[in-house]
Formats: C-alpha cells, structure tokens, sequence
C-alpha cells in the first residue's frame, strides 16, 4: 500500500492518454455487462417456461379462428383453453409505445397464475367490457392510476372509423419471474365486438395439458385436427415456443460470445498499446528508481500494479453501470428484454 501513491501518479502521468484508455476499457465491461445479462434474463425466462403448457400458433402468425377452441377443448389430454389477441399501439405520442392483449379473463386468469392479478381485480375487470389492467411497471412509466381513462392509439381501425381505444385502468399486476414485464390486458369481447375487421380470430391458444409428458402427442392431435384447414397450426410446449422464437433471431449465445471476444480482444491491444508507450516514455525514469535501490522486480511490480489498477477501476464502473442505469434507461423504453446482469456475471467480469 506504501507504493499507491507513486502507481497512482504513474498511472495519471498522461492524463489524456488514461482517460481515454480508461474510457474504453469502461465500455468493454459495459458491453459485456449488459449482453451477458440479457443472455441470463433470456435463460431465466427459457427456464422458467412451463412445460403443461401448449402454444398454438399459425406457422406464418396469420390470425386463428375463434372456432377453433372447442375443438382444441376435446382433445383427449387437454384440461383447459384460452386465447389471447395480440394489441400493439402507442400512449399519446409515437415514442411511448406499448404492447398487450385481448383475452378471456377467466379462462386466462385461471390457466396462466403467472400474472398476479387479485381477486377483486378480476372481477373487475369481468364486468367492465372497457376495462384494463396494467403491469405495474408499465403503469410507472406513463404515470396510471385506478380510475385513469386512456386512449391507446394503434393501427387497427374501430367499427366507428377511429384508431384510438379507449380504456379505464381498473387495476395493476405483476409477472411472475418477469418483473420488467410491460404489458397491457383487456377484455376480448371488447375488441371482437369494436374493430373493423378480423372479428373472431386471436393470435394464440395457450392449453394446459393433465401430463407435461404427452405434450408431443397433444400437439399432434391438435395440429391433425386442422391439417386440412385454411388456417394450420403448429403446436409446441411453452419451453420450445420460446426457443423457437429466439432461434428466429439466430444463435444468440454464439453472436455475444463473437461480440465480447471482439471487444476484449480490441481491449487488450489497446491497454497494451497505451501503457506501453507510456513506459517506454519512463525509460530513464525507472533507471533513476533503480539506482535509488528499487530492485528490478519491484518496477515490474510497480508497472503490473498500473495495468491492474486501470483495469480494476474500469471493471467497476462499467458493471456497476451494466448492472444499475442501463436497465432502467432500457426499462424506461419499454425494451422487452432488460438485462439483469446475475452476480456470477459481475464475478466473472
């Protein structure tokens, strides 16, 4: 400890050259804060995936007749149904957008406990045809209270030739294992009955099947039944579904392992650069350290003590930053992912 007033005056000799050495080392642990911590959040999310739980689909996302549902009810296996209608659109202005859906509050409220919505909420929310409830995280962020009527304005056009939906907030949730969940329910009947087309049709049936085992076959059975139909569908448990969608985006594990071994490479040429450049300027300056009697490996001790303070300080700045402002600028822009970064990411980095 004697020495760190002399590797802190070292380090600073350049001031210029440091801060943006250092400025650059920052961002590197920046990133690999931050990607490392969506690739956890999006583990987290793949495992906590339910496994009793069926997804169907159309292959091509077209629209799923309504009729559907009884039919997928008595498939053998199959112990409950619902359905959800995608909704996307914005909250005043383009920027503030949102994304939710229409569904069956009883059926969906009973088959999914994901989503932590009282008793008294519920019962709101089935006898209010207008009404919505909010995750809680998503409420913050436009400032909604119980009792607040909004107009969401989206691309699908009402019967009455407007764009803007109107909504009265009667309450709010959370989602199990998804805290910076940003999403917005209502009552289908109210968007079946109000949009100028595409009445009778949702977006997805989520099943929950009596043995997680007979998945495949309950998807099969499911998919058989409208093989011949004009609209197919594809069945996969919860798990798979969410791998698939991911896949779509391609490998993302192997693109942020690419990505952090570009960085950290770059970053290791370039502290490597600065601080031995700065050296060579302290050539004399370290033969007068060894005719005071500092011994040949105390320098190099006093050198290496430099490159690992550097490195040290900019390891914490930019985790702390991966781990705190990041996630909540992201959250503040309704990113469906928010990386959390786990305490062995923070470990490793």
């Amino acid at each position: 400890m004697k020495y760190l007033a002399l590797v802190w005056k070292g380090l600073w000799r350049s001031k210029m050259r440091t801060s943006l050495t250092l400025l650059s080392a920052v961002v590197a642990f920046l990133l690999f804060g931050v990607l490392q911590g969506v690739d956890a959040t999006i583990k987290h999310l793949v495992a906590n995936a339910h496994l009793d739980r069926l997804i169907t689909v159309n292959a091509a996302y077209v629209p799923l007749p309504l009729s559907y549902l009884p039919q997928i009810k008595a498939i053998p296996g199959v112990t409950d149904v619902t359905y959800l209608a995608g909704f996307g659109g914005y909250y005043k202005k383009p920027e503030n957008t949102m994304g939710g859906f229409a569904t069956d509050p009883v059926s969906f409220l009973r088959l999914v406990p994901d989503y932590g919505v009282s008793q008294a909420e519920k019962t709101a929310l089935i006898q209010d045809r207008t009404g919505a409830l909010a995750s809680h995280t998503l409420a913050q962020r436009f400032g909604w209270k119980v009792g607040d009527t909004i107009f969401i304005h989206t691309g699908l056009l009402q019967k009455n030739g407007s764009n803007d939906w109107r909504f009265q907030i009667l309450g709010f949730f959370d989602v199990q294992n998804q805290p910076d969940a940003q999403v917005f329910m209502f009552n289908y009947d109210y968007l079946d009955k109000g949009r100028a087309s595409g009445e009778g049709t949702v977006t997805y049936y989520i099943t929950h099947i009596a043995n997680p085992a007979r998945a495949g076959a309950v998807a099969t059975a499911i998919d058989n039944l409208f093989v011949n139909s004009p609209v197919q569908t594809k069945t996969q448990n919860e798990k798979d579904f969410s791998q698939s969608q991911l896949s779509k985006v391609g490998n993302i594990e192997f693109f942020l392992d690419a990505i952090m071994a570009a960085v950290f490479f770059t970053l290791l040429l370039l502290v490597g650069n600065a601080l031995m450049q700065s050296f060579r300027e302290r050539t004399r300056e370290f033969a007068v350290m060894k005719t005071l009697g500092f011994t040949d490996g105390l320098v190099a001790g006093l050198v290496i003590a430099e490159a690992v303070l550097l490195c040290v300080a900019a390891a914490v700045i930019g985790l702390a930053l991966a781990s705190g402002p990041i996630p909540a600028f992201l959250r503040a822009l309704a990113s469906p992912v928010v990386p959390r970064p786990p305490v062995v990411v923070l470990v490793e980095g």
